[in-house]
């Protein structure tokens, strides 16, 4: 059973009730009359044979209200590329393939105007070229974002997403995605729990900014899900690492009033392929993670002066008490909880905070991607070559 709280400053779609699946399809198709909607899933190379993708695609077969989906296909060759075509065909609404690293697309980018660098391959940087394409063909009102290694995908997870901004009586610019995260009988999503939850706490207190308020309220922060407006989306910036999730909420933030601004629970449990912590090595897991969110939150809201020297100690402390709500919160649900793995990833987090908050004050690194509407100014006909480049690249000998 759900909750109903309302703690502000953005508002959280519960799941109440028992809202039929069949209900809530056919609101959206009654509103994609008038609102037309898109779903966007970037995906690797490596997860095309995974069953979490054939899974998402059986259920994607059905969802009637979508106009189209558009996949943008990260770490690929022509091979895959091809195949992915093939193995998207058969679905009912119009399927886009978007290659980044395809050559139609690379010329594109390469002759954007001197000192714009758009930065090597990553998913911050596919998501933001398959953006670009979709609001050149202008045809969606608004567009949902999931990835591609759901594990137990139902159709209720789009349908979650976009009934907040699809609603003309809602009318969201923004919706964002929560939900559990349980597997093996434990208490998963340590990122969120153990570095952006407590890390954010200690940051409020001594520096309350917009953008903290709204990534603390949201109940997962790091969730890749989320929905918005199809002119939302030509007006923020793009981050592209790991810290995109927390990028884009504090892009949403310098846009959007909290009112324009939802969470939804979009599923009873959410499970993906986990990543190992990787103590000891910035360079992989959870550890790279860690580092690249921690600086994301630290760039402009890290504190001042002695504080700052006491940031990484007083995350610690903060993280003492988050360790003792989420025991109680596993053991009286007869989940397992290991304290020793937990401070372990702490440790771990405590490290990322301090290699964060040094990148953010000394390493000057790639700006996000520009938003589409500000780069289609400076350089008229960008989104128009984007999208003739995806639309012609399985062309290419």
């Amino acid at each position: 059973m759900g909750d109903f709280l309302q703690a502000g400053p953005v508002t959280t779609i519960h799941r109440l009730g028992e809202l039929r699946i069949d209900d809530l399809a056919s609101r959206l198709e009654r509103f994609s009359r008038d609102r037309s909607l898109a779903l966007l899933i970037p995906a690797l190379a490596s997860e095309m044979d995974t069953p979490a993708l054939g899974a998402i695609f059986e259920r994607l077969a059905s969802a009637a209200y979508l106009e189209e989906i558009v996949l943008v296909l990260g770490r690929a060759d022509r091979d895959d590329y091809r195949r992915l075509e093939k193995l998207v065909d058969p679905l009912p609404m119009r399927t886009t393939v978007v290659w980044p690293e395809g050559p139609k697309l690379s010329r594109v980018l390469a002759s954007l105007r001197p000192g714009l660098d758009v930065g090597p391959p990553g998913k911050g940087r596919d998501v933001w070229i398959a953006l670009g394409y979709i609001l050149y063909n202008a045809g969606a009102h608004a567009i949902a974002l999931h990835d591609a290694d759901i594990v137990g995908y139902t159709g209720e997870i789009p349908m979650r997403l976009l009934l907040p901004v699809a609603d003309p009586i809602l009318n969201f610019a923004f919706c964002k995605g929560y939900y559990t995260r349980i597997a093996d009988n434990t208490l998963q999503g340590r990122v969120t729990r153990l570095l952006v939850a407590p890390l954010v706490a200690v940051l409020r207190e001594e520096n309350p900014t917009d953008v903290l308020m709204l990534i603390g309220a949201m109940r997962y922060p790091l969730a890749g899900e989320c929905a918005f407006t199809l002119d939302l989306a030509g007006r923020i910036s793009i981050p592209r690492d790991w810290g995109m999730e927390a990028g884009i909420l504090a892009a949403i933030a310098g846009e959007v009033e909290p009112s324009g601004i939802c969470q939804a629970g979009i599923c009873e449990n959410y499970d993906h392929k986990h990543q190992a912590l990787s103590a000891g090595d910035e360079r992989g897991g959870l550890n790279r993670m860690a580092v690249e969110v921690a600086e994301t939150l630290l760039r402009g809201s890290a504190p001042a002066g002695g504080w700052k020297r006491d940031l990484v100690d007083r995350y610690r402390r903060k993280t003492d008490i988050f360790i003792a709500m989420y025991r109680a919160d596993a053991l009286a649900n007869g989940l397992n909880y290991d304290d020793e793995a937990e401070k372990m990833a702490v440790e771990t987090f405590a490290g990322a905070v301090s290699s964060g908050l040094q990148r953010s004050e000394g390493r000057q690194d790639l700006p996000p991607l520009p938003a589409w509407r500000k780069l289609e100014r400076s350089n008229p006909g960008i989104m128009a070559a984007i999208a003739e480049a995806v639309r012609n690249e399985g062309e290419e000998v």
